[in-house]
């Protein structure tokens, strides 16, 4: 039983990252494209949005960089 919940995390956690280097990527797209790019265009409007609600004290600032550091650290080792 926990063999199998072992594996679950692993698969929840790797489909995590790739989901965050998705929208890593999208968020580049757009901000070098503008928004008219199919897909990725309404991203930024989206997360600024997302950061508005999550306040002013920076909790979504916090929230991206520990999801980059933790993607960046996990490639590199």
């Amino acid at each position: 039983m926990l063999d199998t919940i072992n594996k679950l995390s692993r698969i929840l956690w790797d489909i995590t990252k790739f989901l965050a280097l998705v929208v890593a990527v999208a968020i580049l797209i757009s901000m070098l494209f503008g928004n008219n790019v199919p897909f990725f265009g309404g991203i930024l409007e989206n997360t600024r949005i997302i950061m508005e609600t999550l306040g002013s004290e920076g909790l979504g600032l916090i929230i991206a960089i520990i999801i980059i550091l933790s993607v960046w650290n996990s490639r590199s080792s």
